[in-house]
């Protein structure tokens, strides 16, 4: 006698979570979480929202999207320049439908999706491969310059100092000459974690290029941002790498600037080529060392 073996079916993933995911500006692809039955999400421009965008089209406290009886709703909080659902302006709390265009002022805009839990997590998985260089877990430099822009313009925007730290590994070439390229790669992993551990959470940390890394401090001067270098180069010279079985130490050389160093211009190319000149500074004059002044200040 013969049995069928008896498969269950496989039901399909529930899709009862909702997110924005941005469709322009630098963040496309960023993947915003709306818990069903959780608290409610403010999006804007103020750092105390729970998704804060760097955008000075959006007021500071610009929308909310809360969960009401199994539906989202969208609510403008009074903003300036308005919350749009397919293009009609919010007036009152609006529900939303999988698959909604959700513009923010003039120019973010976002689509409304519901999704398995297995869906959004790919989606961000998508957004990290996009952004994050793949070796040291830090941004790419394409993320960066975006980063860096919308970061200068805030702090125009607002009145705020900002800082621009410039950093590599000394001697990396002989790293890779006596340990390979993948005693190299230990070496770059170790630096960009031990930058994303330092550093606080509101500073961008990327990779410029090869060994160089870059880190924007908003909020911080030039004499904060020397200070703060010298924490790092401290930390990056008293850690050690484990390769295989080797002991790999290391130092890093920085270069600082800030916009208070480079005004009137103080854009992108100016902070950072005035911060790359320091760091050339720094590597002149031996090594391993923080550099803040010099190189046409």
């Amino acid at each position: 006698m013969h049995f069928k073996t008896y498969v269950a079916p496989v039901k399909p993933a529930e899709r009862n979570r909702g997110v924005l995911t941005v469709s322009t500006g630098p963040d496309v692809g960023r993947v915003v979480s709306l818990p069903p039955g959780g608290d409610a999400v403010t999006l804007g421009r103020a750092d105390e929202c729970t998704a804060a965008f760097n955008d000075g089209g959006l007021s500071r406290a610009h929308a909310r999207i809360v969960w009401i009886a199994g539906t989202y709703m969208v609510e403008d909080l009074g903003s300036t320049n308005g919350t749009f659902v397919n293009d009609t302006r919010v007036e009152a709390p609006t529900p939303l439908r999988d698959g909604d265009r959700v513009q923010l002022g003039n120019a973010l805009v976002t689509r409304f999706s519901l999704v398995s839990k297995e869906e959004e997590q790919s989606l961000r998985r998508a957004y990290d491969a996009s952004t994050l260089d793949g070796l040291t877990g830090v941004c790419t430099r394409k993320h960066l310059d975006e980063r860096i822009d919308a970061e200068i313009a805030y702090a125009h925007r607002h009145g705020v100092p900002l800082s621009v730290v410039m950093l590599d590994v000394d001697h990396f070439k002989k790293v890779n000459d006596t340990y390979g390229h993948p005693g190299g790669d230990a070496v770059l992993r170790h630096v960009g974690g031990l930058l994303l551990k330092t550093m606080r959470t509101e500073d961008i940390v990327g990779r410029y290029g090869g060994e160089e890394f870059l880190i924007v401090l908003r909020g911080i001067d030039l004499q904060p941002g020397i200070a703060a270098a010298e924490r790092l180069r401290r930390v990056i010279e008293s850690s050690v790498v484990v390769f295989e079985s080797h002991e790999i130490r290391h130092t890093s050389s920085f270069g600082v600037a800030a916009l208070s160093c480079v005004a009137p211009v103080g854009d992108r190319d100016a902070i950072v080529k005035r911060a790359d000149a320091r760091l050339y500074l720094a590597k002149q004059a031996g090594r391993n060392r923080v550099v803040g002044s010099g190189a046409n200040s």
